[in-house]
């Protein structure tokens, strides 16, 4: 027999358990409460009506609670979503109104240096590059330079698809 006691063993137990058989004793248990109540049928039939209307009543209110928590909730979100839209909205009219100013000035100023060129060009055309700067005499430094400018054509590049301000 000291060979069976070195033999390892292994015990498998399994248990059963779970709502079922919860569900079945209460339901006996209940049964077994009605047969031995001091109660006639009617009576116990009218208070478990009674305590059915009660768990209904509870249960609808719960469900009235949850309800309205949801659609607070809802209506929370819906009114920071619509917030936080609005000022991207206005953040984005900003920007766009700073762009434009930008996009403005930029116009401006490439049609006044624009100006400055033909008139400058228009000058050198005609010869009189000396009295379109001023005094006709060269700078300290600066040497005299005889240069003959053509000008055939002018075409400024321009984006179609932007308004021309003139």
């Amino acid at each position: 027999m000291s060979g069976h006691d070195e033999i390892p063993y292994i015990i498998i137990e399994r248990e059963r358990g779970g709502l079922m058989p919860f569900v079945w004793g209460a339901l006996i248990g209940a049964g077994v409460t009605l047969l031995y109540s001091p109660r006639s049928g009617r009576e116990v039939q009218r208070e478990l009506v009674a305590g059915f209307d009660r768990l209904r009543h509870a249960a609808e209110e719960r469900v009235d609670e949850a309800r309205d928590a949801v659609a607070d909730a809802v209506d929370r979100t819906r009114e920071r979503l619509h917030d936080q839209i609005g000022s991207v909205r206005e953040s984005i009219d900003d920007r766009t109104s700073e762009a434009r100013t930008a996009m403005d000035a930029g116009r401006r100023e490439a049609a006044r240096a624009r100006s400055d060129l033909e008139a400058r060009v228009a000058a050198a055309k005609t010869g009189s590059y000396e009295t379109a700067r001023g005094t006709g005499e060269p700078e300290p430094g600066e040497a005299r330079v005889r240069a003959e400018v053509v000008v055939t054509d002018v075409t400024p590049e321009t984006d179609p698809d932007e308004e021309r301000i003139d």
